[in-house]
């Protein structure tokens, strides 16, 4: 009897398992899930401002292509930019030392792995800041990388997006700026 009961349970659980993934909406796919919202895109200290986009579509079509922090004009010197897997087990990306005074196309990621790749998903991010004061602080967190493409289509709705073409001069967010992403989300 304990046995059939047992049997009866198992077999009820998994209908329902069964029912309910068919249910279920499309999935997004894996590696945008963590994509927007989960982590900051502003960092203060003191008077520094920097701000991380926490998306960027490097599809060279001249907008949202690299990745990079921007910063106010306390901010002297960025060391050891690096761009991680979501593991942080392998190095997408290394610059050890820039000036908000370069060419963005000096210093930012443009979404390539060291082999030529693209790299689609999460990545993690990290540097170390100056200001004119000799202060340093770290900055590190999380972004994604989106390929367009019929998979980026959830970036269209999703919240919490914010790409590179969003940044004020202050090292800010400035959300009054439109996304400028017109061909990538088709």
């Amino acid at each position: 009897m304990q046995n059939t009961f047992t049997l009866f349970i198992l077999l009820l659980i998994s209908t329902a398992s069964t029912c309910s993934s068919q249910d279920d909406p499309k999935a997004v796919s894996q590696e945008y899930e963590s994509c927007c919202g989960t982590e900051p895109v502003e960092f203060s200290y003191e008077k520094k401002r920097i701000y991380m986009p926490n998306v960027f579509t490097p599809n060279k079509d001249g907008v949202n292509d690299y990745f990079f922090p921007v910063v106010n004009d306390v901010v002297t010197d960025v060391w050891g930019f690096a761009v991680y897997s979501i593991e942080g087990d392998t190095m997408l990306y290394q610059k050890p030392y820039f000036n908000s005074k370069m060419p963005v196309e000096e210093y930012g990621w443009d979404g390539l792995r060291p082999d030529g790749s693209r790299y689609k998903g999460a990545f993690r991010y990290k540097m170390r800041v100056d200001d004119m004061l000799a202060n340093k602080h770290i900055v590190q967190g999380r972004a994604c990388a989106i390929v367009c493409g019929s998979s980026s289509e959830v970036f269209q709705t999703k919240t919490g997006c914010f790409y590179p073409i969003q940044a004020s001069k202050e090292g800010t967010l400035d959300e009054s700026i439109a996304n400028g992403e017109k061909d990538c989300f088709k």
